[in-house]
Order: structure tokens, then C-alpha cells, then sequence
């Protein structure tokens, strides 16, 4: 049910990004969530009040909150990519730490909490996911998908990708003429910083994709290519579509085809950064991490502590894990592959490193709870899991240092890291150690 049009003011910004405002409807006062908004924007909005929270869509902005700036795109308020690009950097900041700080525990949000602020917020993805339709007549679309919707946003530009990204992006609509059906194509950087493609394909690839694939890679616009078609057994590999990225020790890494990778690799360098910080003030000797991957932060473990396990389920992410300590000669790490949720690390682990994806990681946190382990690291970019996470470590541990990385800039995510020490027990024997800055 939609109302006629209301002026609204905006007053904040929910966790996934929308405005939010208040307003009296049959006697009840309500939420509204309102895409694209800034706070005190004042707009005319309409809303759709058989939906809780509701949600409007601004037909007219009457006047703009402090925070809004032109957007450096436009089409972001079609594209489901960049949500926050209407928002200052000042201003994601901002918000980005209210938002993890919403995600601590109540007793511990007074705590401080750094935030690290991007060296550049367009230019900087070394990596995205973008979406390939055909239509019956045969056409192309390529894009990111558009808010709440599985159609591809088309764009003249992608102005957050790194330039030799967009300008493979720019290439996918001539590349897949001819198919049918739609995919998925990762964009990454390979070798020499040459764009290698990851593709997942839903219906026919005609036979001329793979010479057109050939024929890039022989003239270098990129190093190499994976198709995955649905149900087929084995992939096709054109050339090395090997990614590589600036690794959290400032190194290259080397990273499983398809796999994760974080968007910037500027910020990456400073959370690693970060992490070097803490193992240097808890001088610790082991430790597991968990949801490894490809060694993103492997390679900085294993240089400041005497053993470390490092745990991924994912067989291709393993062994360029081993690639990437082998290549650095780092001897105190050792990679398993097993499921990070239920691997079984020994008690005397003085350290847990844990990176899972947004899904977070609840059942590891009730094992750590329950545990005599005397540090936990945790690193999320999501802060729905986060708190839902830290509630349970809450009962075994106190917060340390807790900071926040733009590490997505344009968009409602962060990058957090949370440091926790174990809180001592009545015959506990850990030791705290010293408490890093």
C-alpha cells in the first residue's frame, strides 16, 4: 500500500546503507528506509507502508543534509554496486564507525575505535563481480546488478574499478556475442597487473567466445580466462587466469582462481599492518587462523609467530596459500585444508585469526568461549555478523583495540578488526599479556 507523497527528514543511516526517517502513520510511529537518502536531507518521499520497515523512494529533494556530494557516477542510483556514493568520504566514515560500534556488545561501545581512511576512493577495486545477459534477440547486457533486482545495470564506466578492470569490463558486451543464457564474470588482476577473467556460465557459449579469448590474451588485454559451464565436469583455461593482488605484507599474492581477494589493496596493506602491530605487542608463539584462503594474511602471521596453523576448506585456496609462504620462504606456517567451523585446534593455541565471510562465524565463536585461548583476532566486513559474534565472545573476552578500514569506499561496508583479550577465570592460568595499542 502506497501513501500519497510525505515530506520527510532524514535523520540516520540503517546498516545497509538507507536513509531512515520517522513518521506518524494510522497513529503508529514508524520507520521508513529511504534508498539513496543522506542524513538531513529534507524530500518528498514515497512510501510503501505494507512493508516493516517501510520504504520510500525520494521523488523530490528539497534540501540536502551535510554529508551529500554530486556523485562521481551516474547511474548509482540504478547500479546496486556503489550505495554510498552520494555520501562524503568524511561522512561514510563517520558512519561507518557508528556502525560498527552499534555491532559491539552495549557494555563495551564506549570503547575508542580508529578508523582508516582510504587513499582513494575511485580508481581503487582490484577486483569485482559483473553480470552477463542475453536477451531472446540476442543482446548483450553486462553490468552490476541493479538495486533489489537480478538485471545488469549497463554503465559507460565504472569509475571505482582500477582502469585496466574497467577497460576489460568495457570488452565482456563484443565477447559474448552470440551466446545464450547469462553468467557471472569475476574481474581481477593478473600477473603484471593484466585483467584475467573468471567466468560462470548458465545456457549455450558459442564456439567463437574462446578464439575471441585466445586472440586477447595473444595481444595482452588480458593474461588468461576460466569458463565454468553449468553442469560441465571441467573448466576450459585460456592462457594464466591466475589473480594476483598486493598481499596484507606488501608482497605480491598469488590467489585461487575465482577466489576471494580484497577490494583494495592499499587498505589491505594497512590492515596488515595492523595485525604486525599486535603480534608484536603480544610476543605470541602460536596460533590457528581460521578461513585462511589464499594467505592474505598468512604471510604476516607467519613472520611474528613461531607456529602457526593455517585452516581453509577450499583445496585451490590451499595451495596457493603454500605458494605464497613458499615464495617468501616462511617456514613457521602450515597449511590444512579442513572446514574452518569445525576444525579442532589444540588447546595450547595462545592466538585465534579468524576472516569468514559475511556469514560470519557462530559457531567458532562458541568454541572460542569455551576455550582456553588467551587472544582472539577478528576480522569482518560485516557488522550484522560481527555483533551477533562478539555477543557470544563477550562471556569469555574483553575488546582491546577495535578498527575499522575503508576498505570499500562508495559503498555501506567496512572492513573491522576487533582485538580481544580472554577475560581471566577464578583458576585460570592464561595470561592476558600486554595489551597492544
Amino acid at each position: 500500500m502506497r501513501s500519497a507523497p510525505a515530506n520527510v527528514t532524514l535523520s540516520s543511516l540503517a546498516l545497509g546503507g538507507e536513509g531512515v526517517a520517522h513518521i506518524e502513520h494510522r497513529g503508529e510511529r514508524r520507520a521508513v528506509f529511504v534508498a539513496h537518502a543522506a542524513p538531513g536531507d529534507r524530500a518528498q518521499v514515497e512510501i510503501d507502508w505494507a512493508r516493516r520497515p517501510a520504504r520510500g523512494r525520494i521523488l523530490a529533494l528539497e534540501s540536502s543534509g551535510a554529508d551529500r556530494v554530486a556523485t562521481a557516477c551516474p547511474w548509482s542510483t540504478r547500479c546496486g554496486g556503489c550505495n554510498w556514493m552520494h555520501l562524503s568520504a568524511a561522512g561514510q566514515e563517520r558512519w561507518h564507525v557508528e556502525h560498527a560500534r552499534a555491532a559491539l556488545p552495549t557494555r563495551w561501545r564506549d570503547l575508542a575505535i580508529s578508523s582508516h581512511a582510504a587513499p582513494r576512493a575511485l580508481g581503487f577495486r582490484a577486483r569485482a563481480q559483473v553480470h552477463v545477459r542475453v536477451d531472446r534477440r540476442g543482446r548483450v547486457a553486462v553490468g552490476m546488478h541493479e538495486a533489489r533486482t537480478h538485471e545488469p545495470v549497463e554503465v559507460e564506466r565504472c569509475v571505482v574499478l582500477d582502469p585496466a578492470l574497467d577497460a576489460a569490463r568495457a570488452c565482456l558486451g563484443a565477447l559474448f556475442e552470440g551466446c545464450r543464457g547469462r553468467g557471472d564474470v569475476q574481474l581481477a588482476l593478473g600477473r603484471d597487473r593484466v585483467p584475467v577473467l573468471d567466468v560462470r556460465w548458465r545456457g549455450e557459449v558459442h564456439g567463437e567466445v574462446f578464439a575471441r579469448l585466445e586472440r586477447a590474451t595473444v595481444a595482452g588485454a588480458i593474461a588468461g580466462a576460466r569458463i565454468t559451464l553449468e553442469g560441465a565436469s571441467r573448466a576450459a583455461k585460456i592462457g594464466d587466469p591466475t589473480p594476483w593482488m598486493r598481499g596484507a605484507d606488501g608482497e605480491g599474492l598469488q590467489l585461487a582462481v575465482g577466489g576471494f581477494g580484497q577490494a583494495s589493496e592499499a587498505m589491505n596493506a594497512e590492515l596488515g599492518a595492523h595485525l604486525a602491530e599486535l603480534l608484536k605487542a603480544w610476543a605470541i608463539r602460536n596460533a590457528v587462523e581460521l578461513y585462511s584462503g589464499a594467505g592474505n594474511l598468512s604471510v604476516v602471521l607467519a613472520r611474528h609467530v613461531d607456529d602457526v596453523v593455517c585452516v581453509e576448506s577450499n583445496r585451490n585456496a590451499c595451495e596457493a596459500a603454500r605458494a605464497n609462504l613458499d615464495a617468501r620462504g616462511l617456514r613457521a606456517a602450515r597449511v590444512v585444508e579442513a572446514d574452518a567451523q569445525r576444525y579442532a585446534w589444540r588447546s595450547s593455541r595462545a592466538l585465534v585469526v579468524l576472516d569468514p565471510p559475511r556469514t560470519g562465524a557462530r559457531a567458532v565463536a562458541e568454541r572460542l568461549a569455551a576455550s582456553p585461548v588467551a587472544h582472539v583476532i577478528y576480522v569482518s566486513c560485516d557488522a550484522a555478523t560481527l555483533g551477533r559474534d562478539l555477543t557470544i565472545l563477550e562471556q569469555a573476552y574483553e575488546p582491546m583495540s577495535v578498527h575499522v578500514f575503508e576498505m570499500f569506499p562508495q559503498t555501506s561496508h567496512v572492513e573491522a578488526v576487533v582485538a580481544l583479550n580472554a577475560t581471566p577465570r577464578s583458576g585460570d592460568v592464561r595470561s592476558k599479556g600486554p595489551t597492544p595499542g
